[in-house]
């Protein structure tokens, strides 16, 4: 470790800025806590102390995110993190990297001398959880879930990770998590959007890395706003707000989607629904659209946005469409994770493609994006012959005057579930930065005026997107080639009866 005494202090940093992969995203969050001189308080899915330092002025006063965290602790600055919980028998590695974070937390308090009270770093399983009637329908399997999860487990991970997994009762059904991602620093900078923290998380701009490493994402660092505001009056409630304890307060900037217990549980297996702002919010804007929708997105599953979509297009015959997509999920890709909850989203997924195709006709542009280089076609992990890239992103985009950028996918969970944050941009100069960082990622050249313009966008990128799907990795333009509907559809297998927001 380098000595604190000669860290290099993080020059002044602009009011907005526009965050693309972890290269650019996590340098921007270290400079914002390292200026931290009273309180940083975050809430991620993923927080692992162990990632890496990226920037050169948190490299000065350590290697990772304990150092990091430890330096400004002893500076006097508390920490605030909620990591996300999850099912200890249906989602045990990921259970257990949440309490491997809560013993950093540990560690971090009593190596950085922490003051009482300055250091809360606590996971966070959702209350909601099935109710009498589908927990007796799912017991058999979860238990089998259970002998075999212990069976693979050995008892130090037990006692210091998969903490809740070995309780001797029978197990509950978790369905629901805090999926969010966001961090206030000082009450005047706001760190939100789509990625979480650990070494999975990390790409570069250019994506050059194996296509199971690869992982696009967005995220905004936003200072001295009432967004920075409204978003830790979210983080001071949601958990009572998802608890059921207390209203949720009225926001104008930080859209979210949060749900809470039924009051009368029994026979469901959902939550019931508190906000689902993210989706009124997307819903609102398809409708208001003139020229251009543009979004980008992990998941495309939910019914209700495909519909939502196809009768704006429908409405307006000006209207036309930009979405960008992953080539195949991740579990499938990287996994091989053949299981029905891989096959029920596929299928809802072509569902949703198939409904908003039919609204926009040749109006809508499907795409993906690979490496320029060449690969089998036989992969899994290949589009058009080449690697695919990993797309993480949660991004709306309406004409040239509105965006959302944060957490929330475009599936039944994320918009009607999951705890997500997102932040509405509507400012005349931040869209401008946020379209020109969001449009120039996928190209490797500079974009004319007619790449960048609502009403002529489509057209170019149509065109160079349809050209780089045949020609040669090196002869591209860009990133994206079309996206594959029919990739591995025969694994889509629809589920009659169950929702779509379980996956």
């Amino acid at each position: 470790m380098s000595d604190p005494a000669h860290a290099t202090h993080p020059e002044p940093a602009p009011d907005f800025d526009v965050l693309i992969t972890a290269e650019e995203a996590w340098p921007a969050f270290e400079r914002a806590v390292l200026r931290a001189q009273k309180a940083v308080h975050g809430s991620f899915r993923i927080f692992d102390l162990r990632t890496k330092l990226r920037s050169p002025e948190a490299q000065a006063v350590g290697k990772d995110w304990f150092d990091l965290l430890a330096h400004v602790i002893r500076r006097g600055v508390s920490v605030t993190l909620v990591v996300s919980d999850f099912d200890p028998v249906m989602g045990t590695p990921l259970h257990e990297l949440t309490w491997m974070t809560v013993r950093q937390g540990a560690a971090l308090a009593e190596i950085a001398d922490a003051s009482q009270g300055q250091v809360r770093i606590s996971a966070a399983l959702h209350p909601a959880r099935a109710g009498v009637l589908p927990w007796g329908f799912f017991l058999p399997a979860v238990l089998k879930r259970k002998w075999d999860r212990l069976a693979g487990v050995s008892k130090d991970r037990l006692e210091r990770q998969a903490v809740l997994l070995d309780r001797n009762m029978l197990p509950e059904v978790h369905t629901v998590t805090h999926h969010q991602k966001l961090a206030v620093v000082d009450d005047d900078a706001l760190f939100i959007g789509g990625l979480d923290l650990n070494e999975r998380r990390f790409d570069t701009l250019d994506h050059d890395r194996p296509a199971w490493e690869t992982w696009s994402d967005v995220h905004l660092m936003l200072r001295n706003g009432p967004e920075v505001a409204e978003a830790k009056r979210h983080l001071e409630t949601f958990l009572d707000v998802a608890a059921g304890k207390r209203d949720a307060p009225r926001l104008e900037h930080i859209k979210r989607t949060v749900s809470a217990p039924r009051r009368m549980q029994f026979a469901y297996l959902s939550p019931r629904t508190v906000l689902n702002e993210i989706e009124e919010t997307h819903i609102a804007s398809f409708r208001a659209a003139r020229n251009l929708i543009h979004i980008e997105t992990q998941y495309l599953r939910s019914r209700v946005i495909a519909e939502a979509l196809a009768e704006a297009a429908v409405r307006n015959p000006d209207l036309r469409l930009v979405l960008i997509l992953p080539a195949l999920p991740d579990s499938l890709a990287f996994d091989n994770e053949e299981g029905l909850d891989t096959r029920f989203g596929m299928s809802l997924q072509r569902e949703a493609v198939t409904i908003v195709q039919d609204g926009f006709k040749e109006r809508a542009l499907f795409a993906s994006p690979v490496r320029p280089v060449m690969s089998s076609r036989d992969w899994r992990t290949s589009l058009a012959g080449s690697p695919i890239i990993y797309v993480h992103n949660k991004v709306l985009v309406k004409d040239d005057d509105f965006a959302l950028i944060g957490s929330g996918n475009l599936n039944g969970r994320s918009m009607r579930w999951d705890t997500e944050a997102a932040v509405a941009i509507s400012d005349p100069v931040r869209m401008q930065v946020l379209r020109s960082k969001l449009l120039s990622h996928w190209w490797f050249s500079d974009l004319p005026t007619e790449a960048t313009t609502p009403d002529t966008l489509h057209h170019w990128w149509s065109r160079e997107i349809a050209a780089n799907g045949v020609c040669l990795p090196e002869n591209r333009s860009g990133f994206l080639v079309p996206y594959d509907v029919d990739n591995h559809a025969e694994l889509a297998q629809p589920l009659l009866g169950v929702t779509e927001n379980i996956v």
